[in-house]
């Protein structure tokens, strides 16, 4: 076996290693595990109203993609790490992407986009927000594993609002890849959480579940299950990946749609709602 060159990967994790030290030094009164979840959830205040609240700008999330692959690594490539988020309403990780050495995403040449399963709540922009990505490939043994990208950088809320309400993209530039971020500002701002519930009829099939907004002509992909049949808890719910979108608190229009199909087959089978009865429930939130 080819001995592992850990100084190429230490090299690697330098601007990310910064970061945490950073963030230990600033926050380590407060909260001392840097890997800390954040405690938030969404539909926070569906028991108990808030004493004050107001409505304040949002960050939305769209997608992250592998758009070039430099250096060593080749398609198809197994990812693990995490891409995940801090805000000041908790400074803990508001995780984006997280998958473990055993649960890797395989990306293709023509498949690149990471499936996200967060941010588990809205992401405010009170003040600036801060990222962290560490993706790997999975090699033959852990010693084998490469580091894909790996970055820490922040997006400032005052300071971008003048380009706020519309889809933005970043590319993320590293010795390995490319990746593609693609998010959009949006001001006074609502959290809603989408939950789904079949209610009679068909439950074996494929689906794909995506939200939008009338200002913004991006998708966020709550699930797709592509060949997999759509797993369905006993009561009838959607299991999604993710299930909170950022929505304009004045005058938004939220619009969720579904396409489903039976395993193999391309066409689209919930073309008229009696062939699959869904409820759709969405909880707003006021978010600060």
């Amino acid at each position: 076996m080819r001995p592992r060159d850990g100084s190429e990967e230490e090299e690697l994790l330098n601007k990310l290693s910064r970061y945490c030290r950073y963030w230990t030094d600033l926050w380590s009164d407060d909260s001392s595990d840097i890997a800390k979840r954040t405690e938030i959830g969404p539909m926070r205040y569906t028991e108990e109203p808030p004493r004050f609240a107001m409505l304040l700008d949002l960050l939305e999330v769209f997608s992250f993609e592998v758009t070039e692959l430099t250096g060593i690594l080749r398609w198809p490539i197994d990812v693990f790490g995490l891409i995940s988020v801090r805000d000041s309403l908790d400074r803990n990780r508001n995780y984006i992407f997280e998958r473990t050495r055993n649960n890797c995403q395989t990306l293709t040449a023509k498949g690149s986009s990471l499936v996200l399963t967060g941010p588990s709540r809205a992401i405010l922009l009170m003040d600036p927000t801060e990222f962290e990505i560490e993706l790997r490939v999975k090699g033959t043994s852990p010693s084998e594993d490469k580091i894909l990208s790996a970055e820490a950088f922040g997006y400032n809320g005052t300071a971008q609002r003048h380009r706020c309400g519309s889809l933005r993209s970043m590319m993320l530039s590293g010795a390995r890849s490319t990746l593609e971020f693609n998010y959009a500002h949006i001001p006074v701002a609502l959290e809603a959480t989408i939950s789904v519930r079949i209610t009679g009829g068909l439950t074996g099939f494929c689906g794909k579940f995506i939200a939008h907004t009338a200002s913004i002509k991006e998708d966020v992909i709550l699930l797709d299950s592509g060949e997999e049949m759509v797993a369905i808890s006993h009561d009838g719910a959607i299991d999604f990946c993710r299930s909170v979108v950022a929505l304009e608190g004045n005058g938004g229009v939220l619009t969720v749609s579904v396409h489903a199909r039976q395993s193999g087959d391309e066409n689209i089978i919930c073309a008229y709602k009696h062939f699959i009865p869904m409820s759709v429930e969405v909880a707003w939130l006021l978010i600060f």
